[in-house]
């Protein structure tokens, strides 16, 4: 029993310890869940906590732009994205390629962002 709260109180300490960011995701439509997904996956093993605004006129700390490209017979899935402040100048980018799908590369680019953005705010563990 004291093993479990002792792991309850770890948990809720690293999650009270988070830094909340709230984030406007535009682009490919498709790949938006997945990112979204992902951000919620790993945020807080890196210290934080995204909330995800749906309107642009809504106040936000960072404005997010995720393109991806599908495979073909001549190239592999790639993609970018694109982080912009409030006043939309640019963050920082993460571009992701050689993925075999689209989805492997929206996972790819969102796992990264998440691992970036944690360096940039000096929240990564």
């Amino acid at each position: 029993m004291r093993w479990l709260l002792l792991i309850s109180a770890v948990a809720l300490c690293s999650f009270a310890q988070a830094k909340t960011i709230s984030l406007l995701v535009e682009g490919d439509s498709a790949s938006i869940p997945k990112f979204i997904n992902v951000c919620r996956e790993m945020g807080p093993e890196r210290g934080l906590d995204f909330v995800f605004i749906d309107s642009s006129k809504a106040s936000f700390d960072y404005r997010v732009v995720l393109s991806t490209e599908g495979s073909s017979a001549w190239d592999f899935a790639h993609g970018n994205i694109v982080v912009l402040n409030p006043e939309s100048k640019v963050v920082f980018t993460v571009t992701r390629a050689n993925r075999w799908t689209s989805k492997g590369a929206t996972s790819a680019l969102s796992k990264e962002f998440v691992k970036v953005m944690a360096r940039y705010l000096d929240t990564h563990k």
